[in-house]
């Protein structure tokens, strides 16, 4: 059923994405040669030729949607998460459209029509999309092709299900009822659902109900005793999926299901970093660190004299901290603080009017300027421009203990801004705020995210919010 829904959800974006395109293709001619926005002294080309173009841009601008994962089903379908999978596609059909008219001889394009059709096409599908959305949530509503689903188990998992799955109406699904072995849930009603039981008459329950799909919700031991009822669902034709159980584990990415033999292995913990999303995002530390280098040598230099003309010692400062798979490695930092300013004191975060720090520490620190040498870091493949800010042994070591997920911030590369940073969290402020962050960053992981918050981080360092 589920897959049947995502075929549907495929056509339905497809037509509407091939539609807009076309439109977004006629309309950017007009603008372009006919709005009087801008000049045409180069001459118009063919309105015919445009048409005749029409059919292989629709066809480019389609691959670029299909290669950007456009039409991949969407765990959440959050405006965030729409609006970055549309610019993925848009600039991606930019690029291969952009290719595929730099071939063809004697195209009177400019650039300007190009870099307004992208930008059409951005806003186009992005509404194309939404309008998706809606539809959906419309035939949804009236109860078209709707399915019903039975939930076995009452306990917390069963219930998060429904409600999951309430909150995604477009998949059409209705529960029809609970079934447990629980004498005082029976009878009653659970999140406006019946609760029926014994969960020996699951299989007449369903065949008098007329269900489509069983969800089993049950873990531990009372899951053992009902496997033997679901070979019987099984054997009459019904769709059962089962929630796997973690126990006290929590996932922090989409589960891996890994085949080794005739087994098959879950995924518990393992990092949202895999197969070519390393290669990307390493791609992208790796050039932008360089780069950035490069830029800022000059003031970089400018910090280094400063420092050696307002105190004694050197000019950077190195200390241990825990990296990605809780790795240690020498972080390096210009120096802020008066030399062998820790042996008279615990370590700890610097405060306000921190006593410790140099004359020139002060403004490094409220402007994030002590983090540039962390660019070396970053060169060396120790940590990334955008991950959870590292944490040195002693601390991570006490954080472990009193937050048990507290080690999943290691399953990525350390950063030097982060989804935490760009908030005000840093420095001694909340650490369970912190790894709420951290966690979110983790779990939701991608390429655009990190765009977003290094856009982000420039904004952080003027205002300085929690930069002591």
């Amino acid at each position: 059923m589920l897959k049947r829904y995502t075929a549907f959800v495929f056509l339905l974006g497809s037509i509407i994405d091939v539609l807009t395109v076309g439109c977004i293709w006629i309309a950017v001619y007009h603008i372009r040669f006919y709005s009087g926005l801008f000049s045409t002294e180069k001459g118009i080309p063919p309105y015919k030729y445009h048409l005749m173009l029409m059919l292989p841009i629709v066809c480019i601008c389609y691959i670029g949607c299909l290669w950007s994962g456009l039409y991949k089903p969407k765990q959440n379908w959050s405006m965030f998460k729409q609006s970055a999978d549309s610019l993925k596609g848009a600039l991606l059909s930019g690029l291969l459209m952009l290719a595929f008219l730099y071939y063809i001889k004697g195209v009177p394009y400019s650039r300007k029509l190009l870099v307004l059709f992208i930008t059409m096409l951005f806003f186009g599908l992005s509404l194309s999309h939404l309008l998706v959305t809606a539809i959906l949530r419309f035939l949804g509503k009236i109860g078209y092709n709707q399915r019903h689903y039975v939930v076995i188990g009452t306990g917390e998992r069963g219930q998060q299900l429904v409600q999951d799955i309430r909150r995604m109406g477009w998949l059409w699904l209705k529960c029809a009822f609970f079934v447990d072995n629980n004498p005082e849930r029976i009878g009653s009603e659970l999140l406006g659902v019946p609760v029926y039981g014994p969960i020996g008459k699951i299989l007449d329950l369903v065949k008098a109900e007329n269900i489509d799909e069983v969800y089993f919700a049950l873990g531990g031991n009372e899951a053992q005793q009902v496997y033997p009822m679901l070979q019987s669902l099984q054997s009459a034709g019904v769709n059962i999926r089962i929630i796997p159980d973690w126990g006290n584990l929590m996932t922090i990415s989409n589960p891996v299901v890994t085949p080794v033999g005739s087994q098959f292995l879950f995924s518990a913990a393992d990092s949202p970093l895999t197969g070519y999303s390393i290669i990307l995002k390493g791609i992208l530390d790796w050039v932008s660190a360089f780069i950035l280098l490069v830029i800022l040598a000059v003031p970089m230099l400018f910090v280094t004299v400063l420092i050696k003309l307002t105190s004694k010692g050197p000019v950077l400062y190195k200390q241990t901290r825990v990296g990605m798979d809780q790795k240690e490695f020498e972080i390096i930092k210009f120096r802020t603080m008066k030399v062998d300013s820790e042996k008279k004191n615990t370590p700890g975060w610097s405060k306000p009017n921190d006593i410790r720090r140099t004359t020139i520490g002060k403004l490094l620190r409220k402007t994030s300027l002590d983090e540039l040498p962390q660019l070396i870091n970053v060169l060396k493949g120790q940590m990334s421009l955008v991950g959870p800010r590292p944490e040195r042994p002693c601390f991570v070591r006490q954080f472990s203990e009193s937050h048990r997920r507290y080690m999943l911030r290691h399953k990525v590369k350390a950063g030097i801004t982060g989804w935490a940073q760009i908030h005000g969290l840093r420095g001694n402020t909340s650490l369970r705020k912190r790894l709420v962050y951290d966690l979110y960053y983790v779990r939701n992981w991608s390429l655009w995210l990190d765009l977003w918050i290094l856009l982000q981080t420039p904004w952080y360092m003027i205002r300085g919010k929690n930069a002591y």
